[in-house]
């Protein structure tokens, strides 16, 4: 509700006012994303837009990072992690992460201005496609992480999708099949019979005379 937006906001101003909401603000960006194809994905609040890769490409691209005005921030690490997981909804939510791999963007300093840092991924398999169900999320994001010693880490992520495509099957020939000597009599490309049913009560046979169509 707006009544809901609006605490929201002034507590936001509150917390930035007291030194205890975010020091500054964290964006990530994907590397050639001007033509890539995208999917909208439901969340549970809003419509998440997402770019969509395949499981062979390498993910690349750049953090930003702008601090608040007159602020500066110490850290002791910054990091951002490509992270692959299963989000399990039923009954309670559980997290299990399948891959993880972590890229080192600077080992400790200051950042006093706005800063980039480029990062990529080269060879990470994600061969499971992206899947968001009621009660199951497979998920690919980026994790960047801001490790602060005095105050608490600044955390920003950012999701993809992965899809997989397989190969079409090779085309059929137009016209008859030619048949080797050995295959005389033998039809070249065999059919497909299929078998359902229910054992003393019904039984339905499927047969095509192609494999392939």
């Amino acid at each position: 509700s707006h009544a809901a937006a609006d605490d929201k906001d002034a507590m936001s101003k509150l917390k930035g006012l007291l030194g205890l909401g975010p020091s500054c603000a964290v964006e990530i960006f994907f590397d050639n994303c001007e033509k890539r194809r995208t999917v909208d994905v439901q969340m549970e609040e809003r419509v998440d837009t997402q770019y969509v890769f395949q499981g062979h490409e390498p993910i690349s691209g750049r953090v930003v990072i702008r601090p608040n005005p007159g602020k500066k921030i110490e850290h002791t690490g910054l990091r951002v992690e490509l992270i692959g997981q299963i989000v399990l909804t039923y009954e309670r939510v559980e997290r299990q992460d399948f891959t993880s791999v972590v890229r080192a963007l600077e080992a400790s300093g200051e950042i006093s201005s706005e800063s980039a840092y480029a990062f990529e991924f080269p060879t990470v398999d994600k061969q499971p496609d992206s899947y968001n169900g009621i009660n199951a999320q497979l998920r690919y994001f980026l994790r960047v992480t801001i490790v602060r010693p005095y105050s608490t880490n600044v955390v920003q992520e950012q999701e993809f999708w992965v899809e997989n495509f397989s190969r079409e099957p090779p085309a059929l020939q137009s016209g008859p099949i030619a048949a080797t000597p050995a295959e005389t009599g033998v039809a070249a490309l065999a059919g497909i019979k299929m078998e359902v049913g229910i054992e003393d009560y019904l039984h339905i046979e499927f047969e095509y005379d192609k494999s392939q169509y």
